[in-house]
């Protein structure tokens, strides 16, 4: 049996890794290849092409990758062509795998996606329809979603949010708070030390616009609280290379790959660029900050063209899935050093607004579903091919 994967982004690329892993614990005699990156090619991937270091978050920033994703593309859809794959798992990265979607469909390819388009939640009636059409197979994550897609006649699956089976902490809080130190490990002196996790996304431009910004808010932390601790969680070596390159003399947080959960789980505060660390934050009772900055002029389309604003009450996924501020959310002028440290501060000093936030993130869990997500997942993909 011959597979093919398209994961564009980092976060994508995880996804399709542990996808891949269950695929392989059920049916061995599987061939794999496609586009990914690191995480899949690990699994025994066969990647063809990677373009983790192409993904951006907004219209306008998109624009200078425009080529070499649509090299990319035409790449993938002569691979269809020479290999003739049973399925297609698009992951995430809607703007190179719909397309891709489509390629396939003509090709006779039975297309599955996984983490699939949010037309549901951003988009359109029309986009939502288109979704439904192309795909043979919507792997919802979300309820909301998958009630969405099967209104649109979207043949659309349901099992729980995979990252219940992801977010796992190697070791137990304590352990994590001694072994991610940055300073004295003195037992009694981590007790009054909060760590804070800053966490600009692993998308270069979120480093290169975030980081200098959550740097600087951690400098005016630490004035008001000189034990603070802070670290930043790297998903690769890549980016941490970029990240070094912002890091000064004055104020040096400790930067760790591949411990992103762990830190996560040590953290007594996480300050995250807007997406999936949110929500994985959130899993792991951590409470947390979402920041997000855009080009103003993409801010201004989405708000005034595609009217975001009015269709949305609130940006990060927690509080879009609990319908509550459960987490602030500091949006374009107020995503700066200033307000970011004010707002941290209010949480670490408080501790009964850090429990009202943990008890909104135990009903989170909750509307997440059941951990086993992957494993069903996966089973249901090998009877699709049938």
């Amino acid at each position: 049996m011959k597979i093919m994967i398209a994961a564009g982004e980092v976060s994508g690329d995880i996804h399709a890794a542990y996808l891949v892993r269950e695929l392989k614990k059920i049916k061995s005699n599987i061939y794999f290849l496609g586009m990914g990156s690191e995480k899949l090619l690990a699994e025994g991937v066969d990647i063809k092409i990677d373009l983790s270091k192409r993904g951006t978050i907004g219209i306008f920033e998109a624009l200078p990758n425009a080529l070499p994703v649509y090299l990319a593309y035409k790449k993938m859809v002569a691979l269809m062509k020479a290999e003739k794959p049973n399925l297609l798992i698009l992951v995430d990265s809607q703007g190179v795998n719909m397309p891709l979607a489509k390629a396939a469909k003509k090709l006779g390819i039975k297309t599955i996606y996984y983490i699939a388009p949010q037309e549901w939640l951003w988009g359109t009636a029309k986009g939502v329809k288109k979704v439904a059409k192309t795909l043979d197979l919507i792997v919802s994550i979300f309820e909301k979603e998958h009630e969405t897609y099967k209104q649109a006649d979207g043949n659309s699956v349901y099992f729980g949010h995979p990252l219940l089976d992801i977010v796992k902490p190697t070791m137990s809080r304590n352990e994590a708070r001694k072994s991610l130190c940055v300073g004295e490990c003195d037992v009694e002196i981590r007790k009054e030390a909060p760590i804070i996790a800053l966490c600009p996304g692993s998308r270069t431009q979120e480093i290169e616009g975030l980081l200098p910004i959550l740097l600087k808010a951690g400098e005016l932390i630490k004035k008001e609280i000189s034990k603070a601790e802070f670290i930043i969680p790297a998903a690769s070596t890549e980016m941490i290379k970029k990240i070094f390159k912002y890091i000064g003399d004055d104020f040096r947080p400790k930067a760790v790959i591949g411990q992103t959960y762990d830190i996560l789980n040590a953290a007594d505060l996480a300050i995250c660029a807007s997406g999936t660390i949110n929500l994985e934050a959130s899993i792991l009772g951590t409470p947390n900050i979402m920041v997000y900055k855009l080009s103003p002029l993409t801010y201004l389309v989405g708000k005034y063209v595609l009217k975001i604003g009015e269709k949305l009450k609130y940006f990060s996924m927690p509080n879009l899935l609990l319908d509550e501020r459960a987490i602030p959310e500091l949006v374009m002028e107020r995503a700066e050093p200033k307000t970011i440290s004010q707002e941290a501060l209010s949480i670490i000093l408080d501790k009964e607004r850090q429990n009202k936030m943990k008890a909104s993130f135990d009903k989170l869990r909750v509307k997440l579903g059941q951990p086993g997500v992957i494993g069903k997942v996966a089973r249901e993909i090998l009877n699709t091919r049938t």
